[in-house]
């Protein structure tokens, strides 16, 4: 370590010790963002930042243990399946939302139906399609008809329906504004939100029908600031104005380490980074419809090195051989990506009558990296290859236009924790679909209607397998949430939240 460096860390530590000891005694923790924060509600506002506030103020009917891979009560104490369409819920009696008024079937009806409302638009409005109607069966019973039989619905219920107070949101034109004036039952409740100061939460001392999975909080005030830098992020945690930050890029991670008053948190939760292909042509481009070329590509990247030396996290960042998660339901598979084997890549280009390939990788600044190290491997073997940086805007454009030929991102399966999420975002829409695989669109359709779990996962294991054979999509590595933290707190790791953590699995120590 340079003379220089030493100095600032030990300035650092001096500046940094007393704050984060105040705000253990204050029993407060405060929170950096990157992005704006519009409001706190993951229906108009589904990415990772906003789970970790949403999901704090909003309950679902039930709760999904990853550890366990269990469904458990929640707000509804007890649920059936009538037959293969039809779901009944018996909600607690005892549950108040935030503003004091009581839970009944009332606003989860409310709920359900106006998610599934297709005259209400969205963003990802496909979560709620399959919901064909919701039912009052009782003061606190409800009835949730589906649109055919559907094996994910219990994680859908579990992770993706937040229950909203139906005289509130009902009474607003504008539904969007709500998250700006939240209500919800779930552990944290806010009580200040403004776009460019962030948002004040604090504990719900009523709640007492959380589960192992889903704790009442036991920090007392979470402050979330919207900070877009990284550097002003860490300035602000090293002297003591913020207690945790997130995702930082391993060389800032690896040296706020070596700070003893910080410490660093590797939760492997449902992330992960990849690279896909057009292997149908849409682009126009017919290159990459060889299964040789595809493979070859995949023999020319190091995904293992990539993962050790580009992710942050070090050693715990968590290799992958498929683009599900173990924590996920169904996610069962033989067969393994092309290994690293340049010479083999080579060779099948060669064969294919592509050693002067060129390829234009479409990636977003967050992976952009990751996409530099991709390009590094594949000119080693011969092929010309570029990157095209865009906004999350003007991919979401190209991808629906079919103009991307290979693309390096990342996917959360949106926090769902059943492969069917996964499998469905990129073979069931017609926008993200670039591989047009019939084989894998019908087992897909018969896993996603059998509610065998044996028979389930020996589809998904054909799924996933040729996934892997056909080199479609594959995983680079596993995009573990990195928290560079005061050393007091405790965070709960490998959560299926996609911030990586949720805010009532924290504490202090």
């Amino acid at each position: 370590m340079s003379k220089s460096r030493a100095i600032a860390i030990a300035a650092a530590v001096l500046v940094a010790t007393a704050p984060a000891l105040a705000q253990k005694a204050k029993n407060t923790l405060r929170v950096g963002f990157y992005d704006p924060i519009p409001g706190v509600d993951l229906v108009y506002d589904p990415k990772g930042e906003t789970a970790f506030t949403a999901r704090a103020v909003f309950d679902t009917l039930i709760s999904y243990d990853e550890r366990t891979k269990t469904f458990e009560p929640l707000l509804a104490k007890s649920w059936k399946t009538v037959n293969p369409t039809t779901y009944e819920f018996v909600l607690r009696d005892d549950v108040r939302f935030h503003d004091g008024s009581p839970l009944d079937a009332d606003d989860v009806v409310y709920t359900l139906n106006f998610l599934a409302d297709p005259k209400v638009k969205f963003r990802i409005k496909s979560r709620f399609l399959w919901i064909a109607k919701a039912e009052k069966a009782g003061s606190h019973t409800v009835r949730v008809t589906t649109k055919g039989p559907r094996a994910v619905a219990l994680a859908r219920f579990a992770v993706s329906i937040p229950i909203f107070p139906s005289d509130v949101h009902g009474a607003l034109k504008n539904k969007a504004a709500f998250g700006k004036k939240p209500i919800g039952t779930g552990p944290y409740k806010v009580v200040a939100y403004d776009p460019n100061t962030g948002v004040r939460m604090v504990r719900n001392p009523d709640y007492r029908h959380g589960s192992p999975s889903r704790p009442a909080g036991t920090i007392e005030t979470i402050h979330v600031l919207p900070i877009p830098d990284v550097q002003n992020q860490v300035a602000q945690l090293i002297t003591g104005g913020l207690d945790m930050i997130h995702n930082v890029p391993k060389d800032q991670a690896d040296n706020l380490a070596q700070n003893p008053e910080l410490a660093v948190t590797v939760s492997n939760g449902i992330l992960y980074r990849y690279i896909a292909f057009d292997a149908i042509g849409r682009t126009g481009s017919d290159d990459l419809k060889d299964a040789r070329v595809r493979r070859a590509l995949i023999h020319a990247i190091d995904r293992d090195s990539i993962r050790r030396n580009i992710f942050a996290g070090g050693d715990a960042v968590q290799k992958m051989d498929s683009i599900c998660k173990p924590i996920q339901i169904g996610c069962v598979f033989d067969v393994k990506p092309p290994a690293y084997d340049p010479e083999k890549a080579k060779a099948l280009l060669a064969e294919a009558g592509k050693s002067d390939l060129k390829l234009e990788i479409t990636t977003l600044p967050e992976a952009r990296k990751v996409a530099e190290a991709i390009v590094g491997y594949l000119r080693a073997v011969g092929v010309k290859a570029s990157i095209k940086s865009v906004t999350f805007g003007a991919y979401r454009k190209l991808q629906r236009t079919g103009k991307i030929r290979t693309l390096v991102h990342q996917f959360s399966s949106g926090g769902v924790p059943d492969t069917d999420a996964l499998v469905s975002f990129y073979f069931g829409s017609k926008a993200r679909n670039y591989y047009g695989d019939e084989q894998i669109a019908g087992w897909m359709k018969e896993a996603g209607a059998s509610f065998d779990i044996a028979a389930r996962e020996a589809l998904y294991r054909k799924i996933f397998n040729r996934i892997n054979q056909q080199a479609y999509i594959v995983p680079i590595a596993g995009l573990p949430s990195v928290f560079v933290h005061a050393r007091g707190l405790d965070i709960d790791k490998g959560i299926i939240n996609p911030f990586g953590a949720d805010a009532s699995r924290i504490r202090w120590k």
